[in-house]
């Protein structure tokens, strides 16, 4: 049931596509040149990209540290581009303008899909706990009229739920056929946005085979659920992120935290561009950040959202 308050339409883009298999990991994995994705070994593309030292799942890494400075060129890389060209990975030639978008309303979140797991909702339930923590939003449970789903699917099930999604609305349905078609997309995201210029998330999908098991699942669920949130961009050069094609880390990192923390501060707000953002980011970081990042990284966590914010968005949505 949709809000009758609320013009869904599909965001100007798809956020982030992602989880792109390298072409040289593609050869060693694909049983052919077109193979659906259960013809797709990815557990030999995790085994591969943990050989190398890739999907790192410490998340407040000594060998990585980053100054406000870097938190601001990195939020305006993440959250304020996107591909101009989803095919490829993010990059400063293939980038273009985005305005901010982020949700304003409760989210109310459900996982779905006959390959899901009790260890996947005990992740999702903790790691949307986080989430609540970090926008400052309700972020709830729902059996009913959910926001943001969760999609974990067998191969068997995937005509139907195309069909549903093709019904609720066709870009849905779009994104979910370009995802099933493309194994050598592993997990993606999208969302829907309200009006053509009020920039507000009000739904989000996520898009996650049963092929996909073990940590490779779980490094999926933190990025394509947070790319959901408004952080929909990849970069080559944001480090430490899961926001970053390499892979080099698995779960969502303390820069992330800080990304998402900064995303839903309530002195930016939907639709600003990228100077206005940043010009708002460089007067707030000194006070929500006054290290700058020096010191132990463990301890740099993000500031607690004022809870004003969160009385607003109840009352909002009452």
């Amino acid at each position: 049931m949709r809000d009758p308050a609320i013009d869904p339409v599909p965001a100007r883009r798809r956020r982030r596509v992602a989880r792109f298999l390298p072409a040289t990991v593609t050869a060693l994995i694909l049983a052919g040149c077109a193979s659906p994705r259960d013809n797709v070994d990815y557990a030999a593309y995790e085994a591969a990209l943990r050989a190398l030292g890739d999907l790192r799942t410490d998340t407040a890494p000594v060998d990585a540290p980053f100054s406000n400075e870097d938190l601001v060129r990195n939020f305006a890389r993440i959250a304020l581009r996107h591909e101009a060209d989803i095919r490829l990975a993010g990059s400063e030639s293939n980038a273009a303008p985005n305005p901010l978008q982020r949700w304003e309303r409760p989210i109310r979140y459900s996982l779905f899909g006959s390959a899901a797991t009790l260890r996947d909702m005990k992740e999702v339930d903790g790691f949307m706990g986080r989430i609540g923590r970090l926008t400052g939003l309700p972020v709830v449970p729902a059996t009913t009229a959910p926001n943001l789903i969760v999609l974990i699917t067998s191969s068997e099930e995937r005509d139907a739920v195309q069909a549903a999604l093709n019904q609720h609305h066709p870009a849905l349905g779009r994104s979910f056929a370009l995802w099933r078609s493309s194994p050598e997309i592993v997990c993606a995201a999208t969302n829907l946005i309200a009006g053509a210029n009020r920039h507000e998330i009000v739904f989000g999908l996520i898009m996650i085979g049963e092929e996909v098991r073990g940590l490779l699942r779980q490094s999926c669920l933190h990025e394509e659920i947070t790319q959901a949130l408004g952080l929909g961009n990849d970069h080559p050069a944001v480090r430490p992120s899961i926001f970053n094609d390499d892979e080099e880390f698995a779960l969502l990192t303390l820069h992330d935290q800080w990304l998402i923390r900064l995303l839903y501060d309530q002195r930016l707000s939907p639709g600003m561009t990228e100077r206005e953002a940043v010009d708002v980011l460089r007067r707030i970081l000194p006070d929500l950040r006054p290290s700058g990042g020096a010191g132990d990284p463990r301890g740099d966590l993000p500031p607690p959202h004022p809870t004003t914010r969160i009385d607003r968005v109840s009352r909002s949505s009452s």
